[in-house]
Protein backbone atom coordinates (compact mmCIF):
# COMPACT_ATOMS: atom_id res chain seq x y z
CA UNK A 1 0.00 0.00 0.00
CA UNK A 2 1.29 3.46 -0.72
CA UNK A 3 0.86 6.27 1.09
CA UNK A 4 0.13 9.74 -0.09
CA UNK A 5 1.88 12.80 1.50
CA UNK A 6 -0.08 15.98 1.29
CA UNK A 7 1.85 19.25 1.24
CA UNK A 8 -0.19 21.23 4.04
CA UNK A 9 -1.55 24.93 2.20
CA UNK A 10 0.29 27.86 3.85
CA UNK A 11 -1.70 29.76 5.85
CA UNK A 12 -2.77 33.20 4.14
CA UNK A 13 -5.39 35.76 4.79
CA UNK A 14 -6.21 37.81 1.94
CA UNK A 15 -7.66 40.81 2.06
CA UNK A 16 -9.13 42.72 -0.70
CA UNK A 17 -10.16 46.88 -0.70
CA UNK A 18 -9.36 46.64 3.27
CA UNK A 19 -8.64 49.74 4.75
CA UNK A 20 -4.61 50.82 6.21
CA UNK A 21 -5.93 50.74 9.88
CA UNK A 22 -7.87 47.50 9.27
CA UNK A 23 -4.93 46.29 7.31
CA UNK A 24 -2.15 46.46 10.31
CA UNK A 25 -4.67 44.76 12.43
CA UNK A 26 -5.17 41.87 10.40
CA UNK A 27 -1.00 41.51 10.09
CA UNK A 28 -0.86 41.47 13.58
CA UNK A 29 -3.64 38.86 13.81
CA UNK A 30 -2.28 36.76 10.86
CA UNK A 31 1.20 36.52 12.84
CA UNK A 32 0.06 35.17 15.72
CA UNK A 33 -2.26 32.94 13.85
CA UNK A 34 1.31 32.07 11.86
CA UNK A 35 -0.41 32.96 8.93
CA UNK A 36 0.60 35.42 6.14
CA UNK A 37 -1.42 38.44 5.44
CA UNK A 38 -1.36 40.04 2.09
CA UNK A 39 -3.26 43.13 0.58
CA UNK A 40 -5.08 43.83 -2.90
CA UNK A 41 -7.10 46.39 -4.06
CA UNK A 42 -9.60 46.50 -7.15
CA UNK A 43 -6.87 45.76 -9.69
CA UNK A 44 -7.28 41.99 -9.07
CA UNK A 45 -11.14 41.13 -9.62
CA UNK A 46 -10.15 39.54 -12.94
CA UNK A 47 -8.10 37.19 -11.03
CA UNK A 48 -8.76 33.39 -9.75
CA UNK A 49 -8.93 33.06 -6.19
CA UNK A 50 -6.67 30.14 -6.59
CA UNK A 51 -3.90 32.89 -7.90
CA UNK A 52 -3.94 35.17 -5.19
CA UNK A 53 -2.87 32.03 -2.86
CA UNK A 54 -0.46 31.18 -4.76
CA UNK A 55 -1.67 27.92 -6.13
CA UNK A 56 0.12 25.54 -8.74
CA UNK A 57 -1.97 25.78 -12.20
CA UNK A 58 -2.92 29.20 -11.58
CA UNK A 59 -1.38 31.86 -13.93
CA UNK A 60 -2.24 35.58 -13.74
CA UNK A 61 -4.97 36.71 -15.78
CA UNK A 62 -4.91 39.90 -18.26
CA UNK A 63 -8.49 40.20 -17.57
CA UNK A 64 -9.98 43.49 -16.29
CA UNK A 65 -12.27 43.22 -13.37
CA UNK A 66 -15.78 44.97 -12.63
CA UNK A 67 -15.34 48.31 -10.07
CA UNK A 68 -16.34 46.45 -7.22
CA UNK A 69 -15.32 48.29 -3.99
CA UNK A 70 -16.29 45.82 -0.86
CA UNK A 71 -13.94 44.96 1.87
CA UNK A 72 -13.61 41.00 1.41
CA UNK A 73 -11.50 38.21 3.68
CA UNK A 74 -9.87 35.13 1.78
CA UNK A 75 -8.85 32.24 3.98
CA UNK A 76 -6.52 29.97 2.72
CA UNK A 77 -5.09 27.27 4.99
CA UNK A 78 -7.17 28.19 7.30
CA UNK A 79 -9.93 25.19 8.70
CA UNK A 80 -12.81 26.32 10.26
CA UNK A 81 -11.42 25.40 13.90
CA UNK A 82 -8.92 27.75 13.31
CA UNK A 83 -10.98 30.51 11.80
CA UNK A 84 -13.11 30.69 14.69
CA UNK A 85 -10.39 32.65 16.50
CA UNK A 86 -9.46 34.72 14.49
CA UNK A 87 -12.88 36.19 13.68
CA UNK A 88 -13.13 36.56 17.07
CA UNK A 89 -10.23 38.92 17.79
CA UNK A 90 -11.01 40.68 14.41
CA UNK A 91 -14.50 41.60 16.19
CA UNK A 92 -12.78 42.41 19.06
CA UNK A 93 -9.90 44.98 17.52
CA UNK A 94 -12.50 46.56 15.46
CA UNK A 95 -11.61 45.14 12.29
CA UNK A 96 -13.92 43.58 11.37
CA UNK A 97 -15.06 42.45 7.76
CA UNK A 98 -18.36 41.46 6.37
CA UNK A 99 -17.62 40.00 3.31
CA UNK A 100 -15.92 36.36 4.11
CA UNK A 101 -14.78 33.22 2.36
CA UNK A 102 -12.45 30.05 2.92
CA UNK A 103 -10.83 28.96 -0.12
CA UNK A 104 -12.33 25.75 -1.48
CA UNK A 105 -12.12 22.84 -4.21
CA UNK A 106 -15.08 25.00 -5.28
CA UNK A 107 -14.16 28.75 -5.64
CA UNK A 108 -10.30 28.57 -6.01
CA UNK A 109 -11.25 28.63 -9.72
CA UNK A 110 -13.64 32.20 -9.97
CA UNK A 111 -12.59 34.97 -10.02
CA UNK A 112 -12.36 37.62 -7.17
CA UNK A 113 -14.66 40.24 -8.08
CA UNK A 114 -17.32 37.10 -8.96
CA UNK A 115 -16.40 35.42 -5.21
CA UNK A 116 -17.42 39.10 -4.17
CA UNK A 117 -20.54 39.43 -5.73
CA UNK A 118 -22.10 35.74 -4.06
CA UNK A 119 -20.29 37.09 -1.28
CA UNK A 120 -22.43 39.93 -0.94
CA UNK A 121 -25.62 38.22 -2.39
CA UNK A 122 -25.46 35.33 0.55
CA UNK A 123 -24.97 38.33 3.20
CA UNK A 124 -27.88 40.15 2.05
CA UNK A 125 -30.09 37.12 1.66
CA UNK A 126 -28.75 35.66 5.49
CA UNK A 127 -29.57 38.89 7.06
CA UNK A 128 -32.79 39.70 6.22
CA UNK A 129 -32.05 41.84 2.66
CA UNK A 130 -34.10 41.55 -0.39
CA UNK A 131 -33.92 38.17 -1.31
CA UNK A 132 -34.06 38.97 -5.12
CA UNK A 133 -30.97 41.25 -5.38
CA UNK A 134 -28.33 40.24 -7.27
Amino acid sequence: MKSRIRSAIPKKIIGINISLQKRDIIEDIAKSENAEAVFFGNEVMGQQVGYLCGFKGFVRSEKEGEDITDECLIFSGINGRSLDPILKKLREKGAAVELKAIVTAHNQSWNVGELIKELRREHIYMNGGDRDEK
